[in-house]
């Protein structure tokens, strides 16, 4: 009988996670490292497992999309705009030191603004990805540090926008007037609607839409996949749409079924998003530029922790809460990756730099649990968080 090298690929790929998922969480670790050790191990520079990784770049980016979907389910709206001004100053103030600082060190080294200011939004961007799924698995998704996090990450989602513009404007890409007027009216229409629909109640599923399992989970995947559709074609984050969506369907007590029968869905395509991460890591440019690699890694990691850590002080929150939200923002996002390949295209990311980027960035989101762990370690020791049980 004929060996079908896909089914086989699948296998490969859920016995290394499966390994890989057992050692880290003996380890003590979040089972994302594993996702993205196993991508590594599979990737072209290692095991060369899978050929295509366009399209499990793509596929993974489903899995972001569902994890803010069932954020948005769970989150509660009141806590969350109790907490604005944590999140919008305090995005301002966080991508304004991070350009800054990234501007100032480019001259130093005679190299252009323009790659400053790439830089300073690159790593001003946190992993939504990282960030919501540490807080899912340590059930502290409503704690206050919880809060500021998720509400800093929706912000930084909706800056996208504003810095692809800039981003452009300084390149050779062009700026389209009719794109930005889409963008600006689009997003305050479909907030307006959501806000609409949350105040009067009136989102109702019919009962004959739901009356079986196949419905249930076909309907599930249309709302969330439907909703990030919408806004990534008025060129928003299609994570925003999917984060709305799931705020909507909590508001109208329609969450429960969802989350239950999506669970499993959700899971398969976010670890197949953390696997698309594992394999960005060229293996190969890591050895010969090892020191500059893990040199970058740790910088980014110590300046994102201690300008998030006083950015909270400054907007009131206590050391505590600014310790831990501060790591939780440590890392770079998914969305830079984004950003670092419109920086190359409008010229202004050399090919180099660009692998370096992209690297750093995958370093980051690797070993940020790990730094997580660090610093919650340090907030028990100092009895800033209660001992582990």
């Amino acid at each position: 009988m004929h060996l079908d090298p896909m089914m086989m690929n699948i296998t490969i790929v859920l016995s290394l996670a499966l390994a890989m998922g057992y050692l880290t969480v003996r380890m003590g670790l979040p089972i994302v490292v594993a996702y993205i050790i196993t991508g590594i191990m599979l990737g072209p520079s290692v095991l060369g497992v899978i050929d295509d990784q366009q399209v499990v770049i793509r596929v993974g980016e489903i899995g972001v999309v569902m994890l803010l979907f069932f954020v948005g389910m769970e989150v509660s709206v009141p806590r969350l705009m109790e907490r604005w001004r944590i999140a919008v100053i305090g995005t301002a103030v966080q991508v304004l030191v991070s350009v800054v600082a990234c501007v100032a060190l480019v001259w130093v080294f005679s190299m252009p603004v323009s790659l400053g200011i790439l830089f300073g939004f690159v790593i001003s961007l946190s992993s939504t990805a990282v960030v919501l799924k540490e807080l899912q698995d340590s059930g502290e998704m409503d704690e206050p540090f919880g809060q500021n996090a998720v509400g800093v990450l929706l912000v930084q989602d909706m800056a996208i926008v504003p810095m692809m513009i800039v981003l452009s404007l300084m390149g050779d890409a062009e700026l389209h007037a009719a794109e930005l007027v889409k963008q600006v009216v689009g997003g305050i229409a479909v907030l307006g609607l959501v806000v609409l629909l949350m105040r009067t109640g009136s989102f109702h599923i019919p009962e004959y839409l739901k009356g079986s399992l196949e419905k249930r989970v076909l309907l599930g995947l249309f709302l969330c996949l439907g909703a990030a559709t919408l806004t990534s074609w008025l060129g928003l984050s299609p994570g925003l749409g999917a984060f709305l969506a799931g705020m909507l369907l909590a508001s109208s007590d329609q969450s429960e079924w969802v989350h239950e029968h999506l669970e499993s869905v959700y899971v398969i395509f976010v670890m197949i998003f953390f696997l698309s991460v594992g394999m960005m890591v060229n293996v190969d440019y890591l050895q010969s530029h090892l020191l500059l690699v893990v040199g970058a890694t740790m910088l980014v990691f110590l300046f994102n922790s201690g300008v998030n850590v006083f950015v909270m002080r400054a907007l009131g929150e206590d050391w505590a809460h600014a310790l831990i939200t501060g790591g939780l923002l440590s890392q770079i996002g998914e969305f830079s990756f984004l950003l670092a390949t419109v920086g190359a295209f409008a010229g202004i990311l050399s090919p180099e730099l660009h692998e370096l980027t992209v690297i750093v960035i995958a370093m980051t989101l690797l070993f940020s649990p790990v730094w997580m762990v660090m610093v919650k370690w340090l907030a028990r020791r100092d009895g800033m968080l209660p001992k582990a049980g």
